[in-house]
């Protein structure tokens, strides 16, 4: 005996068309809620939503980006994320993103330009609306493709060469300063700095904000040891160590990032060394990390969630004025004094 099959039919999808009729508005009405046009009166635009969440709507995305020859996707292109201020970093873009109806694309380059350039070649070829980028150097080859292909683009964290289009950064030279004041108005003659890759204008900026600070105290410049060291907390931690080992060690220490900050605390406390007591550290972002351990850190705090708010709010309004004045944003650190730093004891 043969079993009749029986044809189950799919769900149809619900249109615009049905949003509009739900809610007894035109099409253009529903179109124009949907992409926040913001001229829809609000008592309208609060029914068509009733009617989207009562039809279980959802936006055709694909057919959207055809008629728009673009996607309703941004690249967020950094780093490193294994760096605690970048993922937060991206965490505040993708909260405006997604109020928004965007998604966001994340590409990790670690540092590395080439891999820079197959994300901003990605990001072209799928058509994506729009690019956040901390670039992993100063070199303006890369972003340059992105001007080209009329991609909205925000660089943010580091300046990119004669690049003139929207940015928010911070001011690094001030984190440096700020980091070597406060060492020097405790005493300390002997300081080691640990710095990242130099290619990044954060570390070259920071440097030069340390060292003015440094000589303006007249300072002797051979108590300052600046080392340039790799992304890792590894990389610190073993710079460190060897400081540590030497006749006379510093008596305090700068880490430029918060991954470089791990690795220094790290590195003191297998020294057997206590802070501040023995050696003071001051580091560089407010992670998580560094108010749940004992001695709390020191450290220079940036404004990451500002920046990347604002870095997501002027991409959306870039995406709408192609060609307005670019916006140049520079927000300003701040010194958090905790337990890692005092008075230096030593000869």
């Amino acid at each position: 005996m043969k079993r009749k099959h029986q044809s189950i039919d799919a769900p149809q999808r619900v249109r615009m068309i049905d949003v509009a009729r739900a809610a007894g508005v035109s099409t253009a009405t529903v179109s124009r809620v949907l992409s926040n046009a913001g001229t829809v009166k609000p008592d309208l635009a609060e029914r068509v939503m009733e009617a989207v969440r009562r039809t279980h709507y959802v936006p055709d995305s694909t057919g959207r980006a055809l008629r728009r020859q673009r996607s309703d996707v941004w690249a967020v292109i950094v780093s490193d994320i294994q760096n605690p201020y970048f993922s937060r970093l991206v965490a505040s873009i993708e909260q405006i993103a997604t109020a928004n109806g965007l998604s966001i694309v994340l590409c990790n380059t670690g540092e590395d330009l080439d891999r820079e350039r197959r994300f901003i070649a990605n990001a072209i070829s799928q058509r994506m609306c729009g690019v956040i980028l901390t670039a992993a150097s100063e070199a303006d080859e890369n972003v340059e493709l992105l001007t080209r292909a009329r991609i909205a683009t925000v660089v943010v964290d580091r300046r990119v060469g004669s690049y003139e289009g929207d940015s928010v950064l911070l001011n690094n030279v001030l984190v440096g300063r700020l980091a070597a004041n406060h060492l020097i108005e405790r005493g300390h003659q002997r300081v080691l700095c640990l710095f990242g890759p130099s290619a990044a204008s954060t570390t070259f900026d920071r440097y030069l904000g340390f060292q003015a600070a440094w000589t303006e105290a007249h300072r002797d410049r051979h108590g300052l040891q600046l080392v340039e060291t790799n992304i890792h907390a590894g990389g610190a931690r073993q710079a460190t160590a060897s400081a540590l080992a030497r006749a006379h060690p510093p008596t305090a220490i700068y880490a430029a990032n918060a991954v470089l900050s791990m690795g220094v605390y790290r590195a003191v406390q297998e020294s057997g060394r206590r802070m501040p007591e023995d050696v003071s550290l001051i580091g560089t972002d407010d992670a998580d990390w560094t108010t749940m351990v004992s001695p709390q850190v020191t450290l220079i705090s940036q404004p990451v969630e500002e920046m990347g708010t604002r870095a997501a709010s002027i991409l959306l309004e870039r995406m709408e004025d192609p060609d307005g004045e670019p916006h140049h944003v520079v927000v300003s650190p701040s010194l958090i004094e905790r337990e890692t730093t005092g008075a230096t004891i030593a000869p």
